[in-house]
């Protein structure tokens, strides 16, 4: 921080025509910052010197009411043009669709743009309404350009998304943008239009130099870069004594040593399989809530713990987010039904698993053909009832998400002190926190394989299920016949009616439903 205000003086001292803005996130995963709810950024930021900022996803991460306290305490200006407050009653206001700028004679335009919906937890963001129609938002605002020498987007969604809003509009000097932490070293122009991002965490300072004709007021030149943090020689000793002195507030508890490992616990094989770190974090909450199972998304793990000292720093660096846990009863169904969804949302592993072993099926092209749960080496039964443990942001619908059961415990304590509580338990017990991938979590090309049922319908599963639907879908296509089903789902949902479940058979299937209804009649 010290280095970038004295990057920031120095660029003033050397032009008249200096301003330092941020597309957004400037809360997230730091957690010198985040056990004060934000506050030392926005305290940091002020005496930098950063005249705007568009909201970030993470910006709602504390919640509704310190979003507010921080706004109201930054002499910098939260811009958001595709965010709009629907009811009243919460504590946010609708912010400003975008900020103007005037800098020793030269006018600039920012407009802000805010990923739709933000990913952050549910109840930060209740009550407020997102356009994900970039394009046509920009567009509402195409006439602020007009008297501006300067047009900027400045937005939070994403670059492949700025590179779309620059396909459909081409009236913006330039994207200034975030979310991906996309590292450009110098802006890439798409359809005429710069677009720029700078990494994340403070690696770089982006800058960039518009060079305007005075006859005109047309923007004749735009140049980028970007600057090594490491590298920049400058610095403001003001603001580097408050950044130490709130990293000194936050030390007695962070520096403390919970634990060792050996192995280092890892998250890099997260979309394929099991992670080290997923499992250490599962085990973690089931053994705090002891439950049957304990689940976490894959976007919930934020960083890798090295072989060595484990400090309460890495426990707060890893889970950034202050989640809690909760307690859920839910039935075997709908344990098979969000590991469907699981991978339905990109194809890939996205909740690591403790107590819960899975396996998940695919066609040759990625398909989801079915699933093979067990618990306690035993398959998951879709009748019985199994507890829970989960994060706060899956339990209200985070990433999309649909976690149907009953809920016994909505608070049943801080990630955190859960993984620092196991984490000492491991020491005592165990003399190290070491882990590595375990196979609780696999991903193969085929089918689940299907156990056959008792008599007097032995024969149900193999006739009537497997059989019918290899004749109705022989190689596996999803579209086959019309029925708008891959065989693993065809089979699940055929297995769901064998076992008296309200389900809808489709109509290309009725020669299976007819076979089961006959089997069990007899």
């Amino acid at each position: 921080m010290g280095k970038l205000a004295g990057y920031i003086d120095e660029k003033k001292a050397e032009s008249d025509h200096v301003v330092f803005v941020s597309p957004g996130d400037i809360f997230s995963g730091d957690p010198v910052v985040d056990l004060q709810d934000g506050a030392p950024m926005v305290d940091l930021m002020n005496d930098v010197g950063l005249e705007t900022m568009t909201i970030g996803n993470h910006e709602f991460d504390y919640g509704q009411e310190v979003f507010a306290r921080n706004e109201a305490d930054s002499d910098f200006t939260w811009i958001s043009a595709n965010t709009s407050v629907e009811d009243s009653s919460i504590p946010i206001e609708e912010p400003a669709a975008y900020d103007e700028i005037n800098v020793n004679g030269i006018d600039i335009a920012l407009l802000g743009l805010t990923q739709a919906p933000p990913g952050t937890a549910p109840d930060g963001i209740e009550g407020l309404s997102f356009d994900n129609n970039y394009a046509g938002v920009a567009e509402s605002y195409e006439t602020l350009g007009e008297n501006a020498d300067l047009f900027i987007a400045l937005t939070h969604i994403g670059y492949s998304e700025d590179e779309q809003l620059a396909e459909d509009v081409d009236f913006f000097d330039a994207i200034i943008g975030g979310h991906t932490h996309t590292v450009l070293e110098e802006p890439a122009v798409v359809n005429g239009t710069p677009i720029a991002q700078a990494g994340s965490s403070l690696d770089f300072i982006g800058e960039m130099t518009f060079t305007l004709d005075d006859e005109t007021g047309e923007v004749t030149n735009t140049e980028g870069q970007l600057h090594d943090i490491e590298s920049i020689e400058a610095m403001n000793e003001d603001v580097q004594a408050k950044a130490d002195d709130y990293i000194a507030e936050a030390d007695e508890l962070l520096g403390e040593v919970i634990g060792e490992t050996n192995t280092g616990l890892s998250r890099d094989s997260r979309y394929e399989e099991d992670a080290p770190l997923g499992n250490f974090w599962t085990d973690s909450m089931r053994y705090t809530t002891d439950t049957d199972v304990a689940v976490y998304n894959n976007g919930g793990l934020r960083a890798g713990i090295e072989p060595g000292e484990i400090t309460a720093r890495d426990i707060y660096s890893i889970e950034p987010f202050g989640n809690n846990i909760v307690e859920m009863n839910m039935t075997g169904e709908a344990l098979e039904d969000v590991i469907e969804q699981s991978y339905n949302r990109s194809e890939q592993v996205d909740l690591q698993t403790s107590g819960l072993n899975y396996t998940i099926y695919t066609t040759e092209d990625g398909t989801f053909n079915g699933a093979g749960l067990t618990i306690d080496g035993e398959p998951v039964e879709s009748t019985e009832t199994y507890s829970v443990a989960l994060p706060n942001f899956l339990a209200d619908g985070g990433d999309g998400y649909n976690f149907e059961g009953e809920i016994i415990q909505p608070d049943a304590g801080l990630v955190t002190n859960s993984m620092i509580t196991y984490a000492e338990f491991l020491m005592e017990t165990e003399g190290a926190v070491d882990y590595e991938t375990e196979g609780r979590i696999a991903l193969e090309v085929g089918e689940p394989a299907i156990e056959e049922p008792e008599a007097p319908v032995e024969n149900v599963t193999k006739e009537c299920i497997i059989d019918e639907v290899h004749e109705l879908v022989p190689n596996g296509n999803p579209n086959k016949n019309d029925s708008g089903f891959n065989r693993g789902q065809l089979i699940s949902i055929l297995q769901k009616y064998k076992n008296g479940k309200d389900v809808e058979v489709p109509a290309a299937a009725e020669p299976a439903k007819e076979c089961i209804d006959q089997a069990q009649a007899e």
